[in-house]
Protein backbone atom coordinates (compact mmCIF):
# COMPACT_ATOMS: atom_id res chain seq x y z
CA UNK A 1 0.00 0.00 0.00
CA UNK A 2 3.00 2.46 0.87
CA UNK A 3 4.48 1.66 -2.46
CA UNK A 4 0.98 2.53 -4.46
CA UNK A 5 0.65 5.90 -2.50
CA UNK A 6 4.47 6.92 -2.98
CA UNK A 7 3.88 5.92 -7.18
CA UNK A 8 0.37 8.29 -7.10
CA UNK A 9 2.24 11.06 -5.34
CA UNK A 10 5.26 10.81 -8.20
CA UNK A 11 2.65 10.96 -11.07
CA UNK A 12 1.00 14.25 -9.32
CA UNK A 13 4.63 15.62 -8.84
CA UNK A 14 5.74 14.89 -12.71
CA UNK A 15 2.81 16.39 -14.43
CA UNK A 16 3.01 19.54 -12.05
CA UNK A 17 6.81 19.64 -13.35
CA UNK A 18 5.47 19.41 -16.96
CA UNK A 19 2.69 21.79 -16.60
CA UNK A 20 2.81 24.91 -18.86
CA UNK A 21 1.97 28.15 -16.78
CA UNK A 22 1.35 31.68 -18.05
CA UNK A 23 3.82 34.65 -17.00
CA UNK A 24 2.80 38.55 -16.54
CA UNK A 25 5.26 40.77 -15.72
CA UNK A 26 4.40 45.08 -14.85
CA UNK A 27 7.51 47.20 -14.21
CA UNK A 28 5.77 51.08 -13.54
CA UNK A 29 7.43 54.07 -12.58
CA UNK A 30 5.63 57.20 -12.30
CA UNK A 31 2.36 58.46 -11.36
CA UNK A 32 -1.19 57.94 -12.47
CA UNK A 33 -0.18 54.48 -14.61
CA UNK A 34 -2.82 51.83 -15.52
CA UNK A 35 -2.09 48.02 -16.55
CA UNK A 36 -4.18 45.89 -16.81
CA UNK A 37 -3.49 41.59 -17.87
CA UNK A 38 -5.57 39.20 -18.52
CA UNK A 39 -4.37 35.36 -19.45
CA UNK A 40 -6.28 32.86 -20.36
CA UNK A 41 -5.11 29.40 -21.50
CA UNK A 42 -1.13 28.18 -21.48
CA UNK A 43 2.29 29.30 -21.89
CA UNK A 44 1.12 33.04 -22.43
CA UNK A 45 3.99 36.19 -21.85
CA UNK A 46 3.18 39.26 -21.02
CA UNK A 47 5.99 41.98 -20.04
CA UNK A 48 4.26 45.82 -19.51
CA UNK A 49 6.92 48.45 -18.79
CA UNK A 50 5.68 51.83 -18.44
CA UNK A 51 8.53 54.65 -17.07
CA UNK A 52 6.21 58.26 -16.67
CA UNK A 53 3.03 59.75 -16.06
CA UNK A 54 -0.97 58.83 -17.13
CA UNK A 55 0.07 55.70 -19.62
CA UNK A 56 -2.26 53.28 -20.02
CA UNK A 57 -1.53 49.28 -21.34
CA UNK A 58 -3.78 46.59 -21.83
CA UNK A 59 -3.17 43.18 -22.64
CA UNK A 60 -5.73 39.93 -23.23
CA UNK A 61 -4.15 36.60 -23.87
CA UNK A 62 -6.45 33.85 -24.90
CA UNK A 63 -4.57 30.58 -26.43
CA UNK A 64 -1.50 29.01 -26.27
CA UNK A 65 2.18 30.22 -26.29
CA UNK A 66 1.54 34.03 -27.30
CA UNK A 67 3.97 36.44 -26.43
CA UNK A 68 3.37 40.21 -25.81
CA UNK A 69 5.89 42.90 -24.90
CA UNK A 70 4.83 46.55 -24.33
CA UNK A 71 7.23 49.40 -23.70
CA UNK A 72 6.00 52.88 -22.95
CA UNK A 73 9.18 54.40 -21.97
CA UNK A 74 12.58 55.02 -23.27
CA UNK A 75 13.34 51.14 -22.76
CA UNK A 76 14.97 49.28 -20.15
CA UNK A 77 12.98 51.45 -17.49
CA UNK A 78 14.64 54.38 -18.36
CA UNK A 79 13.42 57.84 -20.04
CA UNK A 80 9.84 59.19 -18.51
CA UNK A 81 7.12 59.43 -21.76
CA UNK A 82 3.88 60.05 -20.48
CA UNK A 83 0.14 59.69 -21.84
CA UNK A 84 0.49 56.73 -24.21
CA UNK A 85 -2.02 54.04 -24.06
CA UNK A 86 -1.28 50.75 -25.87
CA UNK A 87 -4.23 47.61 -26.43
CA UNK A 88 -3.34 44.01 -27.18
CA UNK A 89 -4.98 41.26 -28.11
CA UNK A 90 -3.76 38.17 -28.71
CA UNK A 91 -6.75 34.70 -29.76
CA UNK A 92 -4.77 31.59 -31.02
CA UNK A 93 -1.46 30.30 -30.87
CA UNK A 94 2.18 31.49 -31.06
CA UNK A 95 0.78 35.15 -32.32
CA UNK A 96 4.07 37.86 -31.44
CA UNK A 97 3.56 41.27 -30.83
CA UNK A 98 5.64 44.07 -29.48
CA UNK A 99 4.61 47.61 -29.27
CA UNK A 100 7.39 50.34 -28.41
CA UNK A 101 5.80 53.63 -27.74
CA UNK A 102 8.84 56.68 -27.18
CA UNK A 103 6.69 59.78 -26.96
CA UNK A 104 4.16 61.38 -25.51
CA UNK A 105 -0.24 60.76 -26.31
CA UNK A 106 0.73 58.40 -28.96
CA UNK A 107 -2.05 55.39 -29.19
CA UNK A 108 -1.71 51.85 -30.72
CA UNK A 109 -4.18 49.50 -30.43
CA UNK A 110 -2.89 45.44 -31.47
CA UNK A 111 -5.43 43.04 -32.28
CA UNK A 112 -3.99 39.31 -33.22
CA UNK A 113 -6.46 35.99 -34.07
CA UNK A 114 -5.05 33.15 -35.76
CA UNK A 115 -1.56 31.18 -35.21
CA UNK A 116 1.67 32.43 -35.46
CA UNK A 117 1.17 36.28 -36.52
CA UNK A 118 3.80 38.66 -35.81
CA UNK A 119 3.03 42.34 -35.36
CA UNK A 120 5.93 45.19 -34.43
CA UNK A 121 4.82 48.98 -33.74
CA UNK A 122 7.88 51.44 -32.81
CA UNK A 123 6.14 54.93 -32.03
CA UNK A 124 8.75 57.50 -31.47
CA UNK A 125 7.22 60.79 -31.82
CA UNK A 126 4.06 62.29 -30.01
CA UNK A 127 0.21 62.03 -31.22
CA UNK A 128 0.99 59.12 -33.34
CA UNK A 129 -1.69 56.16 -33.96
CA UNK A 130 -1.43 53.23 -35.05
CA UNK A 131 -3.55 49.87 -35.74
CA UNK A 132 -3.11 46.90 -36.62
CA UNK A 133 -5.69 43.94 -37.18
CA UNK A 134 -4.43 40.46 -37.75
CA UNK A 135 -6.78 37.34 -38.66
CA UNK A 136 -5.38 33.90 -40.22
CA UNK A 137 -1.67 32.68 -40.26
CA UNK A 138 1.45 33.92 -40.24
CA UNK A 139 0.99 37.34 -41.49
CA UNK A 140 3.41 40.28 -41.05
CA UNK A 141 3.38 43.46 -40.07
CA UNK A 142 6.14 45.65 -39.18
CA UNK A 143 5.46 49.88 -38.50
CA UNK A 144 7.59 52.63 -37.50
CA UNK A 145 6.67 55.97 -37.11
CA UNK A 146 7.98 58.99 -35.92
CA UNK A 147 11.76 59.31 -35.93
CA UNK A 148 11.85 62.63 -36.58
CA UNK A 149 8.18 64.32 -36.29
CA UNK A 150 4.90 63.73 -34.85
CA UNK A 151 0.89 63.70 -36.03
CA UNK A 152 1.51 60.01 -38.14
CA UNK A 153 -1.06 57.72 -38.75
CA UNK A 154 -0.80 53.82 -39.72
CA UNK A 155 -3.51 51.04 -39.86
CA UNK A 156 -2.88 47.85 -40.89
CA UNK A 157 -6.11 45.02 -41.45
CA UNK A 158 -4.58 41.25 -42.65
CA UNK A 159 -6.57 38.72 -43.46
CA UNK A 160 -5.54 35.58 -44.77
CA UNK A 161 -2.07 33.52 -45.02
CA UNK A 162 1.66 35.10 -44.72
CA UNK A 163 0.45 38.73 -45.62
CA UNK A 164 3.41 40.88 -45.29
CA UNK A 165 3.38 44.75 -44.80
CA UNK A 166 5.99 47.17 -43.72
CA UNK A 167 5.42 50.80 -42.82
CA UNK A 168 7.41 53.74 -42.44
CA UNK A 169 6.89 57.52 -41.97
CA UNK A 170 9.47 60.04 -40.80
CA UNK A 171 8.50 64.07 -40.69
CA UNK A 172 5.20 65.21 -39.90
CA UNK A 173 1.13 64.21 -40.58
CA UNK A 174 1.63 61.46 -42.66
CA UNK A 175 -1.04 58.55 -42.86
CA UNK A 176 -0.76 55.21 -44.16
CA UNK A 177 -3.47 52.53 -44.37
CA UNK A 178 -2.73 48.66 -45.94
CA UNK A 179 -4.99 46.47 -46.57
CA UNK A 180 -4.63 42.98 -47.38
CA UNK A 181 -7.00 39.87 -48.16
CA UNK A 182 -5.44 36.73 -49.70
CA UNK A 183 -2.10 34.84 -49.75
CA UNK A 184 1.67 35.97 -49.47
CA UNK A 185 0.71 39.81 -50.66
CA UNK A 186 3.66 42.14 -49.90
CA UNK A 187 3.29 45.71 -49.35
CA UNK A 188 5.88 47.93 -48.49
CA UNK A 189 4.89 52.33 -47.85
CA UNK A 190 7.78 54.84 -47.35
CA UNK A 191 7.30 58.42 -46.76
CA UNK A 192 9.25 61.21 -45.64
CA UNK A 193 7.92 64.51 -45.31
CA UNK A 194 4.55 66.17 -44.31
CA UNK A 195 1.18 65.39 -44.98
CA UNK A 196 1.66 62.67 -47.52
CA UNK A 197 -1.17 59.85 -47.68
CA UNK A 198 -1.00 56.50 -48.76
CA UNK A 199 -3.58 53.56 -49.27
CA UNK A 200 -2.78 50.07 -50.03
CA UNK A 201 -5.34 47.54 -50.92
CA UNK A 202 -4.36 43.77 -52.19
CA UNK A 203 -6.50 40.85 -52.56
CA UNK A 204 -5.93 37.31 -54.20
CA UNK A 205 -2.38 35.69 -54.15
CA UNK A 206 1.50 37.09 -54.44
CA UNK A 207 0.84 40.87 -55.46
CA UNK A 208 3.64 43.00 -54.39
CA UNK A 209 3.12 46.83 -54.32
CA UNK A 210 6.00 49.42 -53.07
CA UNK A 211 5.03 53.15 -52.26
CA UNK A 212 8.24 55.45 -51.66
CA UNK A 213 7.15 59.13 -51.35
CA UNK A 214 9.44 62.02 -50.67
CA UNK A 215 7.98 65.73 -49.91
CA UNK A 216 5.06 67.45 -48.59
CA UNK A 217 1.28 66.58 -49.68
CA UNK A 218 1.50 63.50 -52.43
CA UNK A 219 -0.76 60.92 -52.28
CA UNK A 220 -0.43 57.18 -53.37
CA UNK A 221 -3.72 54.79 -53.89
CA UNK A 222 -2.82 51.54 -55.14
CA UNK A 223 -5.24 48.51 -55.24
CA UNK A 224 -4.24 44.86 -57.12
CA UNK A 225 -6.09 41.51 -57.02
CA UNK A 226 -9.14 40.24 -54.72
CA UNK A 227 -9.93 37.36 -57.41
CA UNK A 228 -6.65 38.05 -59.06
CA UNK A 229 -2.77 37.59 -58.46
CA UNK A 230 0.89 38.35 -59.28
CA UNK A 231 0.23 41.77 -59.81
CA UNK A 232 3.08 44.18 -59.30
CA UNK A 233 2.83 48.01 -58.43
CA UNK A 234 6.06 50.51 -58.24
CA UNK A 235 5.22 54.17 -57.15
CA UNK A 236 7.77 56.65 -56.45
CA UNK A 237 6.79 60.14 -55.93
CA UNK A 238 9.94 62.81 -54.70
CA UNK A 239 8.46 66.40 -54.48
CA UNK A 240 4.96 68.38 -53.32
CA UNK A 241 1.44 67.24 -54.57
CA UNK A 242 2.17 64.38 -56.79
CA UNK A 243 -0.87 62.26 -56.67
CA UNK A 244 -0.55 58.87 -57.83
CA UNK A 245 -3.28 56.16 -58.73
CA UNK A 246 -2.86 53.06 -59.68
CA UNK A 247 -5.90 49.67 -60.08
CA UNK A 248 -4.81 46.54 -61.29
CA UNK A 249 -7.40 43.33 -61.40
CA UNK A 250 -6.49 40.63 -63.65
CA UNK A 251 -3.10 38.82 -63.11
CA UNK A 252 0.33 39.12 -63.61
CA UNK A 253 0.03 43.11 -64.37
CA UNK A 254 2.92 45.29 -63.73
CA UNK A 255 2.93 48.93 -63.32
CA UNK A 256 5.84 51.45 -62.59
CA UNK A 257 4.83 55.04 -61.75
CA UNK A 258 7.75 57.69 -61.27
CA UNK A 259 7.23 61.16 -60.78
CA UNK A 260 9.99 63.96 -59.63
CA UNK A 261 9.08 67.20 -58.93
CA UNK A 262 5.37 69.39 -57.85
CA UNK A 263 1.87 68.29 -58.66
CA UNK A 264 2.15 65.99 -61.79
CA UNK A 265 -0.65 63.54 -61.48
CA UNK A 266 -1.12 60.22 -62.42
CA UNK A 267 -3.77 57.30 -63.62
CA UNK A 268 -3.10 53.57 -64.62
CA UNK A 269 -5.99 51.18 -65.30
CA UNK A 270 -5.09 47.54 -65.97
CA UNK A 271 -7.71 44.37 -66.10
CA UNK A 272 -10.61 46.49 -64.77
CA UNK A 273 -13.25 43.84 -63.56
CA UNK A 274 -10.55 40.91 -63.97
CA UNK A 275 -10.55 41.47 -67.56
CA UNK A 276 -6.79 41.38 -68.90
CA UNK A 277 -3.52 39.84 -67.97
CA UNK A 278 0.15 40.35 -68.55
CA UNK A 279 0.05 44.29 -69.33
CA UNK A 280 2.91 46.30 -68.77
CA UNK A 281 2.46 50.74 -67.85
CA UNK A 282 5.86 52.57 -67.32
CA UNK A 283 5.08 56.25 -66.41
CA UNK A 284 8.10 58.85 -65.70
CA UNK A 285 7.19 62.36 -65.38
CA UNK A 286 9.91 64.92 -64.57
CA UNK A 287 8.80 68.39 -63.93
CA UNK A 288 5.48 70.21 -62.39
CA UNK A 289 2.00 69.73 -63.67
CA UNK A 290 2.62 67.24 -66.03
CA UNK A 291 -0.65 64.46 -66.54
CA UNK A 292 -0.55 60.88 -67.39
CA UNK A 293 -3.63 58.66 -67.80
CA UNK A 294 -3.46 54.61 -68.98
CA UNK A 295 -5.83 52.18 -69.35
CA UNK A 296 -5.30 48.71 -70.81
CA UNK A 297 -7.80 45.94 -71.21
CA UNK A 298 -7.77 42.40 -72.43
CA UNK A 299 -4.06 40.97 -72.42
CA UNK A 300 -0.07 41.63 -73.27
CA UNK A 301 -0.81 45.54 -73.75
CA UNK A 302 2.31 47.44 -73.54
CA UNK A 303 2.38 51.11 -72.37
CA UNK A 304 5.58 53.73 -71.82
CA UNK A 305 5.14 57.14 -71.31
CA UNK A 306 7.92 59.80 -70.57
CA UNK A 307 6.73 63.41 -70.04
CA UNK A 308 10.15 66.40 -69.07
CA UNK A 309 9.09 69.37 -68.36
CA UNK A 310 5.69 71.24 -67.27
CA UNK A 311 1.98 70.76 -68.06
CA UNK A 312 2.45 68.43 -70.81
CA UNK A 313 -0.82 66.12 -70.88
CA UNK A 314 -0.64 62.33 -71.65
CA UNK A 315 -3.54 60.05 -72.43
CA UNK A 316 -3.18 56.26 -73.69
CA UNK A 317 -6.39 53.83 -74.26
CA UNK A 318 -5.19 50.44 -75.15
CA UNK A 319 -8.19 47.62 -75.43
CA UNK A 320 -7.36 44.24 -76.87
CA UNK A 321 -4.29 42.39 -77.72
CA UNK A 322 -0.93 42.72 -77.26
CA UNK A 323 -0.69 46.42 -78.34
CA UNK A 324 2.04 49.03 -78.10
CA UNK A 325 2.63 52.58 -77.05
CA UNK A 326 5.27 54.81 -76.61
CA UNK A 327 4.60 58.65 -75.80
CA UNK A 328 7.74 60.51 -74.92
CA UNK A 329 7.31 64.62 -74.87
CA UNK A 330 9.81 67.28 -73.65
CA UNK A 331 9.04 70.52 -73.27
CA UNK A 332 5.65 72.67 -71.96
CA UNK A 333 2.44 72.25 -72.62
CA UNK A 334 2.60 69.23 -74.93
CA UNK A 335 -0.82 66.78 -75.35
CA UNK A 336 -0.93 63.20 -76.74
CA UNK A 337 -3.98 61.10 -77.26
CA UNK A 338 -3.28 57.36 -78.01
CA UNK A 339 -6.50 54.77 -78.57
CA UNK A 340 -5.77 51.44 -79.79
CA UNK A 341 -8.47 48.88 -80.15
CA UNK A 342 -7.80 45.72 -81.49
CA UNK A 343 -4.78 43.50 -82.02
CA UNK A 344 -1.22 44.07 -82.20
CA UNK A 345 -1.52 47.81 -83.18
CA UNK A 346 2.31 50.24 -82.38
CA UNK A 347 2.28 53.48 -81.84
CA UNK A 348 5.38 55.93 -81.52
CA UNK A 349 5.17 59.75 -80.75
CA UNK A 350 7.69 61.69 -80.25
CA UNK A 351 7.08 65.99 -79.35
CA UNK A 352 9.90 68.57 -78.42
CA UNK A 353 8.86 72.00 -78.17
CA UNK A 354 6.09 73.77 -76.34
CA UNK A 355 2.40 73.25 -77.47
CA UNK A 356 2.78 70.73 -79.82
CA UNK A 357 -0.49 68.48 -79.66
CA UNK A 358 -0.81 64.06 -81.36
CA UNK A 359 -3.84 62.59 -81.88
CA UNK A 360 -3.62 58.62 -82.57
CA UNK A 361 -6.50 56.43 -83.35
CA UNK A 362 -6.04 52.92 -84.35
CA UNK A 363 -8.60 50.12 -84.80
CA UNK A 364 -8.83 46.08 -86.54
Amino acid sequence: MKKVVLSAAALIFAATGFAQFNNSEVQQIGNGNASAVGQSGLSNDSYVEQVGDGNDSSVDQVGTTNESTVWQSQGFLIGTRNDNTSTVSQNGTSNDSFVWQDGDDNTSDVDQNGTTNVSYVDQWGDNNDNIVDQDGTSNDSFVLQGYNGDNHSSTVIQNGTTNDSDVFQNGDGNTSGVLQVGTSNISDVDQNGMTNISTVQQGGEDNNSDVDQNGDNNNSFVIQGFTNDNNMSIVNQDGDSNSSFVDQWGDDNDSWVNQIGNGNSSSVNQGLGGIGDFNISTVDQLGNGNSSDVDQLGDSNNSDVNQTGDDNTSSVLQDGLTNTSVVNQTGMMNTSSVSQTGLSHNSLVNQVGNGNGSVVTQSN
